[in-house]
């Protein structure tokens, strides 16, 4: 029995040094890293998006391209506005940002975050910005600035808290110092309301809140939900005044990186997990609502409620006319 064994392996050495022992070849090839950069935390309904994204790029090319997610602004130190530069200039690869925060790169971009812009809440947003010239025309503002953008989701309809009272009306905005993103459109808006409109990083917000710097802030309820101010704030007012789409882009440095024969794997991946993210997004509105509930006075507000704000903020229109161009508002339906 030893001799047997010895023999095997004596032969085996043999039969390999002439090249006639075969065994299976490992790939020596290392997966190709894409590193996607998230502006949320782990717990935000963007990663949806971004998981199911890096699942299906990995699945659809057998692992040839690994997806590394960092949330939380990990790849820009935080910093959001430096967190769209990276993208633009190809330092990072993958990434999910707000179209918001693309405006300061593109001003024609604020088109889509100017208030009241979609009638028919969600009906409307499918059918102008997924469906529609108005999505089209978005995809290309954000590829000419430097990236390929693979599909659009949402971070939802921005809603407004506050400390001070429930927001019913222009009236009730009166000297609110409210939190507003560092874009202009977001700044003039809340002055034609009355309000005391602040510019702040958005990481500040929770510590501002808690100790009394600024009254409110507005933005998606999952935005609010994970940063957790419901636990800073008394009073939500639903009001969907500004939509907030999101994009999930590779650089173009990036793309160039992706064999063509692999390009429409990343295709498909971005299309399918931005629907994915989109469907899970609007499926938590009323999960997050009754999360608030406990601890906030919800204000859902009437269509004639709404209608003294659209009166209120009309000029913003004629305001960012030139800056937009009355071509591309036509393409989201606004005619002058």
């Amino acid at each position: 029995m030893k001799f047997r064994v010895f023999s095997t392996v004596v032969l085996a050495a043999l039969f390999a040094a002439v090249g006639l022992f075969w065994l299976p070849e490992a790939s020596s090839a290392a997966p190709i890293e894409f590193r996607m950069n998230v502006t949320t935390s782990e717990s935000s309904v963007w990663m949806v998006g971004a998981k199911e994204f890096k699942r299906l790029v990995e699945e659809k090319t057998g692992g040839k391209y690994l997806i590394s997610i960092f949330p939380n602004e990990q790849l820009s130190g935080g910093d959001l506005v430096k967190g769209v530069e990276m993208l633009f200039t190809g330092v990072t690869d993958v990434d999910i940002h707000s179209v918001i925060n693309m405006t300061g790169f593109e001003p024609r971009l604020t088109v889509v975050t100017m208030p009241w812009l979609f009638p028919k809440g969600y009906e409307s947003v499918d059918e102008i910005l997924f469906n529609g010239e108005g999505g089209k025309r978005i995809r290309g503002l954000v590829e000419g600035k430097g990236a390929h953008v693979l599909g659009m989701g949402e971070n939802g309809f921005r809603q407004i808290t506050n400390n001070v009272r429930p927001i019913e009306s222009v009236a009730d905005m009166q000297r609110l110092k409210i939190r507003v993103p560092p874009i202009t459109m977001y700044v003039d808006l809340f002055k034609l309301f009355g309000a005391d409109p602040t510019a702040m990083s958005y990481a500040e917000v929770f510590t501002a809140l808690q100790q009394g710097v600024i009254d409110g802030q507005e933005n998606p309820l999952d935005t609010i939900r994970s940063a957790k101010i419901q636990e800073v704030q008394k009073y939500i007012s639903i009001w969907n005044y500004s939509y907030d789409p999101i994009v999930l882009s590779v650089s173009k440095k990036a793309w160039a990186r992706v064999a063509d024969e692999d390009k429409k794997a990343f295709e498909e991946a971005g299309e399918a997990a931005m629907k994915a993210q989109v469907v899970a997004s609007r499926a938590m509105d009323a999960d997050i609502l009754a999360l608030f509930e406990k601890t906030m006075q919800i204000t859902k507000l009437t269509p004639e409620q709404v209608a003294e704000f659209q009166k209120a903020a009309a000029p913003i229109y004629q305001q960012y006319k030139d800056k937009i161009g009355a071509d591309l508002l036509a393409a989201f339906g606004y005619t002058f």
